[in-house]
């Protein structure tokens, strides 16, 4: 009929003006992979292809920021208004100036092993207490350092024994004096990194690894003294219902760590595969595993670092849980909404502006702490992209 005919116009014509992009640069589809909230005239969004979007005005506003790449942009963290670096796939780094009007890349290049065909790339960034120390982290145990407020890095990659004890951010072969075990470069993926110090930090990644440095990256230890892991992962199996499906135990090693953040130089999180949600109040010397309301992987936490802050993990399968009344608690209005990942939530210094991100070109906005989330509409991700 006329009526189907005009229909289905209308449906193809919004079809294409959501198409469109610049540079192949969706902003309405690309994978977002963190958020950034200085405060509510100040947030970040960055994801696929270089993409970076601003937030305005509570998140009423947004427009997309030229970078100049097309790299995935992994994580992405502001000191100011105006002063923010971002990195990302192969190596990618990036810093600004002014807000993120222009963003410069920054070279630099790590020693590869033989099989490497291209830079690691960095899953993680992390400020010191001061603003010009900055790390980054990634696969093969790669980190880099910068004092200047990444203009300039430095590498400070790990070396570590065959059996993960051992750790060093510097080539131990460089010291005539070292009698020490035999070190190679740590073939370790580093997954997250967090200085709530300038000299206190944390990093975790596969097989378990949650490294403190007590000296600002130079030398690492190994924590271990997790309590309370479940004895399977699927922990409602009974013993003799993991023996019949020959499910193996669950060991500190087996476990997947994805995310690290410390409010403090005493209290943190990590989370990971499976639900893993470890929690420290003593540096790291003990950690314990937490039920978090959710068995499926968690991607992030964020520790609420205003008075009137909650802390939040995101994880798959549209997952988003906060700490209420001492205990954490799934939202389960959003994970019935949205159905992909959701990477990262970050709140502002008030802990009332808020910002998530994830799969499909998903951003969530809260004014509340959290307590409520609005979806941004796609249209106003499509209108944000400057070309059209």
């Amino acid at each position: 009929s006329a009526a189907s005919d005009v229909y289905k116009s209308h449906v193809l014509r919004e079809l294409n003006e959501l198409g469109a992009s610049r540079g192949n640069v969706f902003p309405d589809r690309e994978d977002l992979y963190d958020a950034f909230v200085l405060d509510a005239d100040n947030a970040w969004v960055a994801g696929g292809r270089g993409l970076v979007l601003r937030l305005t005005n509570s998140g009423q506003d947004i427009e997309m920021q030229e970078t100049g790449v097309q790299r995935a942009i992994y994580e992405i963290d502001f000191a100011s208004e105006t002063d923010g670096v971002a990195v990302g796939q192969d190596g990618l780094v990036l810093t600004t100036k002014d807000g993120g009007e222009n963003w410069n890349e920054v070279a630099v290049d790590l020693p590869l092993q033989d099989w490497q065909v291209a830079q690691p790339h960095y899953f993680a960034v992390s400020r010191g207490a001061a603003a010009e120390h900055i790390w980054a982290v990634g696969p093969v145990g790669a980190m880099i350092r910068s004092q200047d407020g990444g203009e300039t890095w430095e590498n400070r990659s790990l070396w570590c024994d065959m059996m993960f004890e051992n750790f060093t951010s510097a080539d131990p072969s460089a010291d005539p004096n070292y009698t020490g075990p035999r070190l190679n470069p740590c073939d370790v993926t580093l997954n997250g990194v967090s200085f709530p110090t300038n000299m206190d930090g944390w990093m975790a990644g596969e097989f378990g690894i949650v490294l403190r440095t007590r000296d600002g990256g130079v030398t690492w230890e190994r924590q271990r003294n997790v309590s309370d892991l479940p004895k399977y992962t699927r922990p409602e199996l009974s013993e003799e219902e993991a023996m019949r499906q020959r499910i193996p135990p669950l060991y500190l090693e087996d476990l997947f760590l994805i995310d690290v953040d410390f409010r403090n130089g005493q209290e943190g999180y990590v989370t990971g595969e499976s639900g893993t949600l470890l929690w420290t109040k003593d540096a790291g010397e003990t950690w314990t595993n937490i039920p978090s309301g959710s068995f499926n992987t968690l991607l992030s936490v964020s520790t609420a670092s205003g008075s009137g802050g909650t802390d939040f993990a995101t994880g798959i399968l549209g997952t988003m849980a906060k700490v209420e009344g001492g205990a954490w608690v799934l939202d389960e209005e959003i994970r019935q909404e949205v159905l992909t990942w959701i990477r990262t939530a970050s709140f502002g210094s008030d802990g009332k502006f808020g910002v998530a991100c994830g799969g499909k070109g998903t951003v969530l906005v809260t004014i509340d702490g959290g307590s409520t989330w609005a979806r941004t509409d796609k249209k106003k991700l499509y209108a944000a992209n400057p070309s059209l």
